[in-house]
């Protein structure tokens, strides 16, 4: 099978980029880094996808991912998908830079109970055709992690009718731990190219160190499907990623 490139910015701080780095590679991609002071649209060129994954903290007493979204690499991934050349996805951390840099419509502010939440949660899988859900089947329930204390989704009853009427609400929460409007935990750009999850979805990607499962502690692997999903999207030659030993 090929190794498709799939890009992964590495934010200073970013706690969650190496665990991003592994869970590409188990699904039978090639994680390519990048940096965030990143100029030059030659340096994304050859990729298909990029991930902006979570777990940074800098510049969060000023709103988090407000001081990511604006470091040089947000506008040359921001040129090139609207030049329809890439697809951009945005974990945890990174789906709140992607709404920060108005690549995704709403924000995010402290959960509903506040504080800092790390749980296990169940999500819906709304709509199973987006590069981050192909390899999940249609209302299928996944186990993932979800952690931080800004997880809070909001938007205007404008952009929540265009996001449902559109079929842009990609993942939904069965029970929203941080208070999210309309339980809404992912979303899709109408184009598709841009893509936000608040789940962290890297760690449930190996049996032992994944989420509570019915078998065991740490059994959950249900993050495997999304980064299959991402190597599907990034040119897997036979359409499947695997998720290696």
């Amino acid at each position: 099978m090929s190794e498709p490139k799939v890009g992964v910015v590495m934010f200073d701080a970013a706690t969650d980029a190496a665990s991003v780095l592994r869970a590409v590679e188990l699904a039978g991609g090639q994680p390519v880094k990048l940096h965030p002071k990143t100029t030059t649209a030659p340096d994304v060129a050859d990729l298909k996808v990029v991930i902006l994954p979570g777990g940074f903290s800098y510049g969060d007493y000023l709103r988090p991912g407000a001081l990511a979204a604006t470091q040089p690499i947000m506008r040359v991934l921001a040129d090139a998908v609207k030049a329809k050349e890439l697809t951009v996805i945005g974990l945890g951390n990174g789906f709140q830079v992607l709404t920060e840099a108005g690549m995704l419509p709403g924000g995010f502010i402290a959960n509903a109970d506040p504080g800092y939440h790390h749980a296990d949660v169940e999500f819906i899988v709304e709509n199973n055709v987006s590069a981050i859900t192909n390899a999940y089947q249609a209302a299928e329930v996944i186990r993932l992690p979800q952690k931080g204390a800004f997880g809070q989704y909001t938007a205007t009853e404008d952009e929540l009718d265009a996001l449902e009427s559109a079929g842009n609400v990609i993942v939904r929460a069965k029970d929203s731990t941080s208070g999210s409007v309309r339980a809404i935990a992912g979303i899709s750009s109408d184009d598709g190219l841009v893509l936000g999850l608040m789940a962290s979805p890297e760690y449930a990607i190996e049996e032992g160190f994944g989420t509570d499962h019915p078998d065991g502690p740490g059994l959950g692997v249900d993050g495997q499907g999304l980064f299959i999903s991402v190597v599907r999207a990034a040119g897997a030659t036979n359409d499947e990623g695997v998720i290696g030993e």
